[in-house]
């Protein structure tokens, strides 16, 4: 009996402290008034339509993105065909509030995969780990610009 009341005391206590994952499903206090892009456009999507739907505000920021995809191939096979591939994205980008400079910086992330024979589903997994990548950079994004607020 003893148990069971500490099993229930443990589960109350740990329902009622209200964990709440940072960025996920949260709007922000800030918004875009203008994005300009410059360099991969799926990518650029990617990003411009995280930022548009994650912010809503007042504070009203301007930002300028130039993005890069580079794929790389890691290793090869003793006839020369390539194993493994490193796809790399690379985002410059720099936000302005009221016409000045606030903030600039440049993210890179990468992942690497392994060939696959099926050419179409290759381009179709590159596709995933390239919106996966950037939606990773937009969040990386939103943070940054979070965190000039305070």
């Amino acid at each position: 009996m003893n148990k069971v009341i500490k099993i229930l005391i443990l589960l109350f206590t740990l329902q009622g402290c209200s964990f709440e994952p940072i960025l996920i499903n949260k709007s922000f206090d800030f918004r875009f008034e203008n994005i300009n892009s410059s360099g991969d456009e799926k990518i650029n999507e990617v990003i411009e339509n995280n930022l548009l739907s994650r912010t809503s505000g007042n504070k009203k920021y301007k930002i300028n993105l130039n993005s890069e995809k580079n794929i790389q191939t890691v290793s090869s096979d003793s006839k020369g065909d390539p194993k493994i591939y490193k796809l790399q994205i690379k985002v410059d980008y720099n936000v302005l509030l009221d016409e000045k400079n606030v903030y600039e910086n440049t993210v890179t992330k990468q992942a690497t995969y392994n060939n696959i024979t099926d050419k179409y589903e290759l381009l179709q997994y590159e596709n995933n780990i390239t919106k996966s990548l950037s939606k990773n950079i937009a969040e990386e994004l939103l943070f940054s610009i979070k965190t000039l607020g305070q």
